[in-house]
């Protein structure tokens, strides 16, 4: 019971400052808040939870665990794709704001791109939802076929894609949605063809044998990695 309560006000406290970081004002430029910081910190607070459902070696501890993945996965999207890097939302006409043209994107990346930017859109993009799919079908078995997965990243990706047209912090770009469906769907294919995903999933749903006392010295060193890297970002250190 301590420790539930220990790991909840954690990642409330955690949550909250990753939010106030991110979301509430000029705050991501004042603390020079990147992408590798927040997936640094989101990460970090997946290993807190991750090791406290090793402590209690439970099925419904590990549901659970996913579900808090699958949410803060889903917090750093936003991040990404309306906030970081991103200009102000404002919400106006958005229809002229967009690529229409398949392919038109992403063979201008090849033809007139850098290695820098054709890893950041094309690759990013491709990328982008594998951790959701990945997710899913941890979480559940019915998500491991591709029409599953169709049902959940497609309309997300299109969601995705018309807000940020909508709200200006990008653009309406059918490539996207191409590379974003088609990283993922390949992803799926693969992970559940070779079995891949059955394997992994064991990671997700065992302690490893790990005595009890070594579990919490484990979860207690994640809670203070966690803590000191939230205050190296609080006070600016790095």
């Amino acid at each position: 019971m301590k420790n539930k309560i220990i790991k909840n006000f954690i990642l409330i406290i955690s949550i909250l400052i990753y939010i106030y970081l991110v979301f509430i004002g000029r705050n991501q430029y004042i603390y020079n808040i990147s992408y590798t910081k927040i997936i640094l910190f989101v990460l970090l607070i997946c290993l807190m939870i991750y090791l406290y459902g090793i402590i209690n070696n439970k099925e419904k501890i590990y549901n659970n665990n996913i579900k808090w993945y699958i949410a803060l996965y889903l917090l750093l999207l936003i991040s990404v794709t309306f906030f970081i890097g991103r200009t102000d939302i404002k919400f106006y006409n958005w229809w002229y704001r967009g690529q229409y043209e398949p392919l038109h994107t992403i063979l201008s990346h090849f033809k007139y791109g850098t290695i820098t930017l054709i890893l950041k859109n094309i690759i990013g993009n491709s990328i982008m939802l594998i951790p959701l799919s990945f997710l899913l079908m941890i979480k559940n078995k019915k998500y491991k076929n591709i029409f599953s997965q169709t049902l959940i990243i497609l309309p997300l990706i299109i969601i995705i894609e018309v807000l940020q047209a909508y709200t200006h912090v990008g653009v309406f770009d059918i490539d996207d949605i191409l590379l974003n469906y088609f990283g993922t769907i390949i992803f799926t294919f693969l992970i559940t063809r070779f079995s891949i995903i059955d394997k992994i999933k064991t990671l997700f749903y065992t302690d490893y044998n790990i005595k009890q006392n070594i579990k919490n010295i484990l979860f207690y060193i994640s809670i203070i990695i966690l803590i000191m890297y939230i205050i190296i970002v609080l006070f600016k250190l790095f």
